[in-house]
């Protein structure tokens, strides 16, 4: 098996609705039998507007196969004292399919989300993370604050 971790691009529309289904299924907030048309239309819409503008996304390949993915949507905002810059991004959609989890995936997607948020300028990164997810990012400086956590560069 070989695994490669890649920025995502507008080619990989159909591939990032597949995995955001898959998380949003598994959490449970939606059910396998749904009519997703229509959320899966707005999904592909957004991806292919906002890819490499104000949303940047990374994710595994294994044999050529999208299995894992994250991306980070960049906001601004007034400056504050912890962030003079006001560039700001929440991280979300890190996921990994179910076959392919034990492999460090998403730690790699969260290195590679960190990478490109120091190289940016970017101050502050927060998520709202699922209990299995806490550890990736307390590991790497995220801090809880209330149903949140979030790091300062």
């Amino acid at each position: 098996m070989t695994a490669e971790l890649i920025e995502l691009d507008k080619s990989y529309a159909e591939d990032f609705w597949r995995l955001r289904k898959d998380l949003f299924t598994e959490l449970g907030e939606v059910a396998e039998k749904e009519d997703l048309s229509s959320l899966e239309k707005a999904t592909k819409q957004y991806y292919l507007a906002h890819i490499g503008q104000d949303m940047f996304s990374w994710g595994i390949l294994e044999d050529g196969k999208l299995v894992a993915t994250g991306s980070l949507c960049l906001f601004s905002r007034i400056p504050y004292a912890e962030n003079l810059t006001g560039l700001e991004g929440y991280v979300l959609n890190i996921y990994t399919s179910p076959k392919s989890r034990k492999h460090g995936y998403a730690k790699h997607i969260v290195d590679a989300i960190l990478a490109f948020a120091k190289e940016k300028g970017i101050k502050r990164l927060w998520l709202n993370a699922s209990e299995d997810g806490e550890g990736v990012y307390a590991q790497r400086g995220f801090t809880k604050k209330g149903n949140e956590m979030e790091l300062f560069l």
